[in-house]
C-alpha cells in the first residue's frame, strides 16, 4: 500500500472540516440573517442570506401660521399617521427608522423617533392590534395619545435642539410616494415639507431590542411579564439550570460514594446496574404517570413542579462518579482512616476536592440538557410567568400575528448564551474531559 502524501491528507482534512463546519453553522447564519430583515422581506423566496441595507427616513412637516391652541394634538396625530402609514404602505423598502420633525417658522418644535420594531409592536400587538391602518382608524384621539405616550416625543413651542439635513431634503426616490399617501390618502394637518433618506446598518441590530420586548405586548395582562418582558423567561430558565446543576452534582456524588467505598462489590455492582437501567427508560413511557402523580400532589403550575424532578440522581452521572472514586489511590483513604477520619471526612475532604474534572463535566452536561429541555416544563405550567425560554418560544411561535423575524430574533437570543459559554469555557471543558478519562 502506498503511503499517503502528508500535505494532501492535511489539505483534504481541512476541506472536509470546513465543509461540515459550514453545514453546522448554516442554520445559525440563516436565523441571524432573517432576524435582521424587516417583516416583509423575510417572506422572500428564494431567501437571501444577506439582509438589505437599513434605511433611516426623516419626515418633515411644517406648522407655520398655526396657533398654540390644539397644536400639540394636531402634530401628534400627524406623527402617528406618518409613521404608521409609511410602514403600512411601504413594507418592502427596508425602512428601519422613522424620524418625525414638526417645524414652525424655521424652528423644530416637535421631534419623535421610532425604530421599525417599535412601530411593528404597536401596529401588530399594541394600540393598533387587529385594526387596519386607514385614515379613519388613525383619527381616534385616545388611540393617538396612547401611541405617542408609548413611543415618546419631544415638544417645545419655543424650539428644540434637533435638526435635519436640509441639503438632502426631498432628494430620494421615496419622497413623492410618501407625499402622495400622507397628504392625499391620510390627510395630515400640517404642510408636508419633504423627507430625507439615509443608510444605517446598525439599525438591523437594534431590532433585537424590540424582539426582546415582544412578550410584554403579547402578555400585557400578566403584570410581571408586562414589566420585565423576556427577562421573566430568562430568570425561570436560570433557576432551573442552577437548581439542576447543584442537585445533580451533589446528589450523584453522594449516591456514588457508598457504591465505591462502603458497600460490598457485588452489592455495589447491582445497585449501579439499577441506576444505569433507569437511564434506559424513555421519558415518554413515564410522563403520563409522573404528570398524574405530580398533579394529584398539587405540584402543578408552580416552581415545585419544574424543580422537583431534578432530585432524582441521573444514573450515568452516578456511574461517572463511581468510576472516578474507584480510581482514587487507596492509600489516601487508608491514611485518613488511621488518623480517625469518618466517612463524611473522606467524602468531603478527599473525594470532592479531587473530583473537579468530573464535576465540570456533569455541570456542563446538565446545563446543556436542561437548557434544551422543553416537554416537562411545558406540561406542568400554564401561567406565563413560570415559562422557561423554550416553552415561551413555543407558545409565542403559535401566535399567528407574530412575524417570523421576531421568532427568529428571539431564537437567536436563546442560542447565543450557549455559544458564549462553550467558547469561554472551551479550555476548561477539554481539560476536564481529559482529566476524567472520558473519550467522546
Amino acid at each position: 500500500m502506498r503511503n499517503l502524501n502528508p500535505a494532501s491528507f492535511r489539505i483534504t482534512a481541512y476541506i472536509v472540516t470546513i465543509f461540515f463546519a459550514v453545514l453546522i453553522i448554516f442554520p445559525l447564519v440563516y436565523i441571524g440573517a432573517n432576524a435582521m430583515k424587516d417583516s416583509a422581506k423575510v417572506y422572500d423566496t428564494p431567501p437571501s442570506l444577506v439582509p438589505d441595507t437599513a434605511n433611516s427616513l426623516s419626515i418633515v412637516v411644517d406648522y407655520s401660521g398655526m396657533g398654540d391652541e390644539g397644536l400639540l394634538e394636531k402634530i401628534q396625530k400627524d406623527h402617528v399617521t406618518s409613521m404608521m402609514s409609511t410602514i403600512y404602505e411601504m413594507p418592502r423598502e427596508s425602512i428601519f427608522e422613522i424620524r418625525f420633525y414638526g417645524t414652525r417658522d424655521g424652528d423644530v418644535i416637535y421631534y419623535a423617533r421610532s425604530h421599525r420594531g417599535r412601530i411593528d409592536l404597536e401596529k401588530d400587538h399594541g394600540v393598533f392590534k387587529g385594526v387596519a391602518i386607514t385614515s379613519r382608524t388613525l383619527d381616534y384621539p385616545e388611540r393617538i395619545q396612547r401611541t405617542v405616550d408609548s413611543m415618546g416625543y419631544e415638544y417645545n413651542p419655543m424650539g428644540l435642539d434637533e435638526s435635519f439635513d436640509e441639503s438632502i431634503l426631498s432628494r430620494n426616490s421615496l419622497n413623492d410616494s410618501i407625499r402622495d399617501f400622507i397628504v392625499n390618502d391620510y390627510g395630515i394637518n400640517g404642510q408636508f415639507v419633504g423627507t430625507t433618506l439615509t443608510h444605517n446598518n446598525w439599525l438591523l441590530f437594534e431590532s433585537f431590542a424590540y424582539y426582546f420586548r415582544l412578550p410584554s405586548f403579547l402578555y400585557s395582562n400578566n403584570e410581571v411579564i408586562r414589566n420585565f418582558s423576556f427577562l421573566v423567561f430568562l430568570f425561570n430558565t436560570a433557576i432551573v439550570l442552577i437548581w439542576a446543576i447543584v442537585t445533580q452534582v451533589t446528589l450523584c456524588a453522594i449516591t456514588a460514594f457508598p457504591l465505591s467505598r462502603l458497600l460490598p462489590k457485588r452489592t455495589s455492582n447491582l445497585m449501579l446496574l439499577f441506576f444505569l437501567g433507569t437511564t434506559m427508560i424513555p421519558f415518554v413511557s413515564i410522563m403520563i404517570p409522573q404528570f398524574t402523580m405530580f398533579h394529584s400532589m398539587g405540584l402543578y403550575d408552580n416552581y415545585a413542579a419544574i424543580l422537583l424532578p431534578h432530585l432524582l440522581p441521573y444514573g450515568f452521572f452516578v456511574y461517572l462518579y463511581k468510576g472516578f472514586f474507584d480510581n482514587l489511590p487507596e492509600s489516601l483513604f487508608e491514611a485518613a482512616r488511621i488518623d480517625g477520619a469518618s466517612n463524611f471526612y473522606l467524602f468531603f475532604n478527599i473525594c470532592i476536592p479531587l473530583s473537579k474534572p468530573i464535576i465540570s463535566v456533569i455541570a456542563l452536561q446538565t446545563f446543556l440538557s436542561n437548557w434544551n429541555d422543553f416537554f416537562w416544563a411545558w406540561m406542568v405550567t400554564e401561567n406565563q410567568r413560570l415559562w422557561t425560554l423554550n416553552v415561551a418560544l413555543y407558545n409565542i411561535s403559535k401566535i399567528t400575528s407574530v412575524k417570523p423575524n421576531f421568532i427568529m430574533g428571539l431564537s437567536l437570543l436563546t442560542i447565543v448564551p450557549v455559544l458564549l459559554i462553550t467558547i469561554i469555557f472551551s479550555n476548561q471543558i477539554k481539560e476536564s474531559i481529559a482529566a476524567a478519562g472520558i473519550k467522546g
